[in-house]
């Protein structure tokens, strides 16, 4: 056989043998963030399922000012979903998402200057808050007091989505009133989504801890 179509056979042997290599890496490491949302998915199912019965108090605050305070909060109801990429039995998760509703003993209210009145419709927009006026109709039959007041009703909503990054191998998670107000996001490796973590976040949605697990670096998202 010519040397040369020898050298390039060799060439193409581990040329091939590397391409096989990248693919199971990718293989692992696609099934590292699947089995991570599986284990996302099955804990808080049953979370949901425990906390739904015993309805926990938990003494948190959550703070529209120094006044205006949503506190304690009171479990009135949780719920998980999940999606997968197909209806076949080994189909890939997609996300996993869980929400509970909080309430607290009676409407909240807010009184601020007009000038901020744009400002606090967004946040109320925002959080996910619920006014007992249309805030449009409010601003049209606006006074000339120097202060509006909106009431709002005594609930709010916590919420935490989970999504599959294949491509980067990590789950990205978008969370919605997590700690206090507003929206906050944290890319988390498969590794890092153990059984563990979980309940350190379990045992702070109830109450039984103050903080979401600092491993997590969970940041404000400062563009929602």
């Amino acid at each position: 056989m010519s040397s040369f179509l020898t050298e390039l056979a060799g060439e193409a042997t581990q040329t091939l043998a590397a391409k096989q290599a990248q693919q199971i890496d990718r293989e692992a490491m696609t099934q590292s963030v699947n089995a991570a949302l599986q284990r996302t998915f099955h804990f808080f199912n049953e979370f949901v399922k425990h906390l739904n019965a015993l309805q926990p108090t938990l003494v948190r605050s959550y703070a529209l000012d120094t006044k205006a305070q949503f506190t304690p909060l009171k479990w009135q109801r949780g719920m998980v979903e999940s999606r997968k990429q197909s209806l076949a039995d080994n189909a890939l998760y997609d996300y996993v998402f869980f929400q509970v509703k909080m309430s607290v003993p009676s409407p909240v209210t807010i009184s601020r200057r007009w000038e901020q009145f744009e400002v606090t419709r967004k946040d109320i927009n925002g959080y996910g808050l619920k006014p007992s006026v249309d805030m449009h109709d409010l601003w049209r039959n606006r006074t000339s007091t120097p202060l509006f007041q909106v009431t709002l009703e005594p609930e709010l909503l916590i919420r935490m989505h989970f999504q599959a990054n294949y491509t980067e191998g990590r789950v990205e998670l978008e969370g919605h009133n997590l700690e206090g107000f507003g929206a906050s996001k944290a890319k988390l490796t498969p590794e890092l989504l153990q059984t563990s973590l979980l309940e350190e976040m379990g045992r702070y949605l109830m109450g039984r801890s103050n903080r979401m697990p600092e491993v997590m670096q969970l940041t404000r998202d400062l563009v929602k």
